[in-house]
């Protein structure tokens, strides 16, 4: 098949392409490299992955670049919190707009196929844990709420437009690769292990995350896009389904690294969560989306990778 990928040059966006190139499918990414580089992609490239770089603001190159695949996934995002408190209407702009744009293109060129990232920040601080895809959603920040219009987008489009499409909402996703600017606390972690510096926690340690190991992310993609027929807009959660505390995770990692490093609690960063803790039998009855490594396993194996 072939796969239009927004996003491919990014963390996930890789980790999918190789996937997708080793099983014999054809991709095209379609990448402004604003938080990704032309360099980790090369190995893709040298593998037969074509690259339209461009913005998900400029519709006639969308609708120019989307003809003729089967598929597209849509993992193109502004993703930095912080970054949609200061500036919400520049992460709406790409977050929401880029994804209508998206929409419209797939519309124009008769492309029935259309799986796109939401994200766990949709639920916010949800009264009720742990969450489901009937949850309430209460996002705590203009990225959480972006992430649940695009979702809306999706379901309006397919309903309105006769196309299968699929929201999967990412939770803390971890793995080889992923970029300094937009690392995960994981990734902070590792740095600072790796240079024998104190840990840094925002916050009393107390809040809990659902971390997913790469692996098991891209298995959850794959499986969506082999159950997206005649699904109108329907949302998955994409976790590993155990929540773990900050502190916990700090201890854990210093474990399997075998060092003893001193754990600095600072103050909390707005917009960040509380408690996230996720179900995800619906992925898995449904998807049949069946995670295979814990953190402590999904956690050595990163650190052998980077080895």
């Amino acid at each position: 098949m072939k796969f239009f990928v927004t996003g491919g040059a990014g963390f996930i966006g890789r980790h999918l392409c190789e996937f997708l190139l080793a099983n014999n499918h054809q991709v095209t990414i379609f990448e402004d490299f604003s938080n990704s580089n032309e360099k980790n992609i090369k190995n893709i490239c040298e593998n037969g992955a074509l690259v339209i770089e461009g913005d998900l603001s400029d519709y006639l190159l969308l609708e120019k670049s989307v003809k003729d695949f089967d598929f597209v996934i849509h993992l193109a995002a502004k993703i930095d919190i912080l970054e949609s408190i200061s500036n919400p209407e520049i992460s709406n702009k790409v977050n929401v707009e880029g994804t209508i744009n998206i929409l419209r293109a797939c519309v124009k060129n008769n492309i029935k196929n259309i799986i796109a990232a939401s994200s766990a920040a949709v639920y916010g601080n949800s009264k009720i844990i742990p969450v489901n895809e009937d949850s309430i959603p209460n996002p705590v920040s203009p990225y959480g709420a972006d992430k649940l219009s695009m979702e809306f987008y999706l379901r309006a489009f397919a309903n309105a437009f006769n196309l299968n499409t699929i929201s999967l909402r990412f939770f803390n996703v971890y793995g080889n690769g992923q970029s300094n600017a937009y690392a995960g606390v994981i990734t902070k972690f590792l740095k600072n292990i790796h240079e024998n510096r104190t840990i840094e926690i925002f916050g009393d340690g107390k809040n809990t995350r659902d971390y997913v190991f790469i692996d098991d992310l891209i298995h959850g993609i794959i499986q969506a896009i082999k159950n997206i027929q005649g699904q109108r807009g329907t949302v998955y959660n994409l976790g590993s389904g155990k929540s773990t505390s900050v502190t916990d995770l700090a201890l854990l990692m210093l474990k399997i690294s075998n060092k003893k490093l001193e754990i600095n609690y600072k103050s909390p960063r707005p917009g960040d969560l509380l408690f996230s803790e996720v179900e995800i039998s619906k992925a898995k009855n449904e998807l049949k989306f069946f995670p295979k490594f814990n953190l402590e396993l999904g956690l050595t194996k990163l650190l052998q990778e980077m080895e």
